[in-house]
């Protein structure tokens, strides 16, 4: 959470994250003032999406 809140916050992006229980995650990543998803919002996932998973030990 800590790289997705990081990457967010270098891209002036904000999503909503949400942490259910000890083990689950939800990220929504959506424009409220546009009311959609947009460009942006597309282009954070695929920030997310190559984020590392796990820290090197």
């Amino acid at each position: 959470m800590n790289r997705v809140a990081g990457a967010a916050e270098e891209a002036n992006h904000h999503p909503d994250i949400l942490i259910h229980g000890w083990n689950r995650v939800r990220l929504e990543l959506t424009t409220h003032s546009a009311g959609k998803l947009t460009d942006n919002d597309r282009a954070m996932a695929e920030r997310i999406d190559g984020l590392p998973l796990r820290s090197s030990p």
